[in-house]
């Protein structure tokens, strides 16, 4: 079963200095998993891009860091990924095999170069799937 958990973004803005932390859920310890970040952003979002950096934390306290770059809009200013009206969705997979030990803990930050508090985005989620073998 997959989990997810998405956090709603205040309507002033996220601030560089206030990270969100994801806690993964996992059914089964036995199996791996594939956790995948997910952003809504509005219409109005200002930028075509959007950087961030995700720390995956271990069981024993290890921290696995990435800078993930979005590319939210194609060279004419039109929104890429899902959505209808004012609201897409956009998706990127943050770590495609993991154990559960090996991620107990996503924490995001917004790292927009020269952005103290980012506008225009909706939510921030983490869908955590489990990886069958057969």
């Amino acid at each position: 079963m997959t989990h997810s958990r998405f956090v709603h973004l205040p309507s002033n803005g996220w601030l560089r200095s206030a990270p969100l932390t994801f806690k993964p859920a996992y059914d089964d310890s036995t199996l791996t998993y594939a956790i995948t970040l997910a952003i809504r952003h509005e219409s109005t979002y200002r930028y075509s891009n959007l950087s961030l950096v995700v720390d995956l934390i271990a069981e024993d306290q290890a921290v696995e860091r990435h800078t993930v770059n979005f590319s939210l809009a194609d060279e004419y200013g039109n929104w890429k990924g899902g959505g209808f009206g004012t609201l897409y969705q956009d998706t990127v997979t943050i770590a495609p095999v993991v154990a559960p030990e090996d991620v107990q803990a996503v924490v995001v930050w917004q790292a927009m170069e020269g952005c103290d508090t980012l506008r225009g985005l909706a939510d921030v989620g983490v869908f955590v799937r489990p990886l069958l073998s057969y």
